[in-house]
């Protein structure tokens, strides 16, 4: 309701401006038709406003349920997660004792292979009767070491050859860019008489120093039209602040008559609310926000179980 003053730009001055305008001749109008005895409107406009508020009540009561349900889904959500995290913390559980398991089997196994190596090599040493199998075994293990260290040997061979192609490609494409600027052809520097034309044979060929003349004289000329355009804009701007000023002084005077009618409006609103009763809650909200505080309560039971 308090006249606040808040600084406006010129267009947010016009709108309004324009605004207040049409106000004002609609409130005109409005008197017209009275004059020539036309009903007033008020008493159908109240109740068109009435039913407005029922409607914007029950918007809002449903905008409060949707807002509700979505907190349900959430709350739904988060205890759904937990019990999926639940459920993957067993899981994982089970995983790592299957793991344990099959690491326990793979190191009984591995000692199991050693100490057969071990009998293998005890078997050559002291040509036990199984010797020569002893000997066959033993030689099929070292061929396989000897064939893991060739196959390393031959990546690392490769690695090196692929390094080499990428030094050379490179070495290659450098010298092709020093050949390249080598073959463009020298600039010379030629001595040039401003005072001269071309030798095209035109009309219109003019030298250099004539084109720099012709060049000032379009400078001048620009300069002076920019000055013209400069008062014109000055003018303009003058015109379009007494403009603003003036509207500023007509939408200062809506105002102050739309504060007093504002004031008096809420007072009529006021006194109304006071002698009318309370709406009751919606049922729906009240059930929703219920069902929010029991999964609220076992989500928080199921975090403290995590």
């Amino acid at each position: 309701i308090d006249n606040i003053p808040i600084k406006l730009n010129a267009a947010a001055i016009l709108r309004e401006g324009a605004l207040y305008q049409r106000k004002m001749e609609q409130e005109l109008k409005r008197i017209e038709n009275l004059l020539q005895g036309a009903g007033d409107p008020s008493e159908f406009l109240e109740w068109q406003k009435q039913m407005r508020g029922k409607d914007l009540e029950e918007q809002l009561a449903e905008i409060e349920c949707r807002r509700l349900q979505g907190k349900l889904s959430h709350e739904e959500a988060v205890l759904a997660h937990q019990n999926v995290i639940q459920e993957n913390k067993k899981k994982a559980d089970l995983m790592r004792e299957e793991k344990a398991e099959l690491m326990h089997q793979y190191a009984e196994k591995h000692l199991q292979e050693e100490k057969e190596m071990r009998e293998l090599v005890e078997q050559v040493v002291e040509g036990h009767k199984n010797a020569k199998q002893a000997k066959i075994k033993l030689q099929k293990y070292k061929q396989q070491i000897v064939q893991e260290i060739c196959e390393e040997n031959r990546e690392l061979l490769r690695q090196a050859l692929e390094e080499e192609e990428e030094k050379l490609r490179k070495r290659y494409e450098l010298i092709q860019q020093i050949r390249a600027i080598e073959s463009l052809p020298s600039v010379r520097h030629k001595f040039v008489d401003l005072t001269e034309t071309g030798g095209h044979g035109l009309i219109c060929e003019m030298s250099i120093v004539e084109l720099r003349e012709r060049l000032a004289l379009l400078r001048e000329a620009q300069k002076a039209a920019e000055e013209e355009k400069r008062d014109q804009i000055i003018h303009e701007k003058q015109a379009k602040e007494q403009l603003l000023l003036d509207k500023l002084d007509q939408i200062s005077l809506f105002r102050a008559e739309l504060g007093r009618a504002a004031a008096f409006k809420q007072e009529e609103k006021k006194r109304k609310s006071q002698s009318g009763e309370r709406p009751m809650k919606d049922e729906r909200i009240l059930n929703l926000q219920k069902k929010i505080v029991e999964k609220t309560m076992e989500r928080k039971k199921q975090a403290g179980l995590l």
